[in-house]
């Protein structure tokens, strides 16, 4: 059979969905099957954008969005990102690093005693954003695998920033693009983790012929 039918193209961004496809069109990149976009909040299918409706429920349980948006006010090293950043299931701010090991220790403090439900991304030691405790990246790949019934073993997953880490230390094939942040660098030795040396596409493509993946 040809490639296009037996293998699925996903791109999971941190982007806005619309945003993340405009910049696959302007870059001549093929359509995908599956964008999970903002930080793993949102899942669409093809081009028209289709949402997957039970990731959305599923998240959805126990996020106080509002109360969590309140508490963090009054944090005064956190900025709150542009609204175009700010998504139904995704607070985003700026951080700057200079003191981010005591400033997330405040923050999970504060929303700890709140008891507040949430996941949190700290990455290029200037973004923060916070999620349901459901989502992520890699949360969203295996909402996907069980749905579909795709073996996570037949998932290969690519990156190449800090908030990438999450899903590449899953039970997926990971490749780190030869363009990567030095932050992923701890996760040299994972056995299913493979540094490519080539950059960008061809370093998934380098992956690729690691893993035999077409084969």
């Amino acid at each position: 059979a040809p490639l296009r039918e037996r293998i699925g193209f996903g791109v999971a961004t941190g982007r806005e969905a619309r945003s993340a496809l405009q910049a696959l069109r302007d870059w001549n990149a093929p359509a995908p099957d599956i964008i999970i976009s903002s930080v793993g909040t949102e899942i669409y299918y093809g081009s028209g954008l289709m949402p997957d409706r039970g990731w959305k429920s599923h998240i959805s349980y126990q996020w106080q969005r509002e109360e969590i948006r309140q508490t963090l006010q009054e944090l005064p090293f956190l900025e709150m990102q542009e609204d175009l950043a700010q998504r139904e299931f995704k607070l985003s701010y700026y951080m700057d690093a200079e003191n981010a090991d005591d400033q997330l220790a405040a923050i999970h403090r504060l929303l700890a005693d709140k008891r507040l439900r949430y996941y949190l991304i700290y990455s290029r030691s200037r973004y923060l954003d916070i999620l349901p405790y459901r989502a992520s990246k890699g949360k969203a790949i295996r909402y996907l695998s069980y749905k579909w019934n795709i073996p996570l073993g037949n998932i290969l997953v690519a990156g190449d920033t800090d908030n990438d880490e999450e899903m590449l230390r899953g039970e997926m094939l990971g490749v780190v693009v030869g363009n990567y942040s030095p932050e992923l660098e701890k996760l040299r030795g994972l056995h299913h983790v493979y540094f490519a040396d080539a950059h960008y596409a061809a370093g998934i493509l380098e992956g690729f012929e690691y893993y035999d993946f077409l084969e």
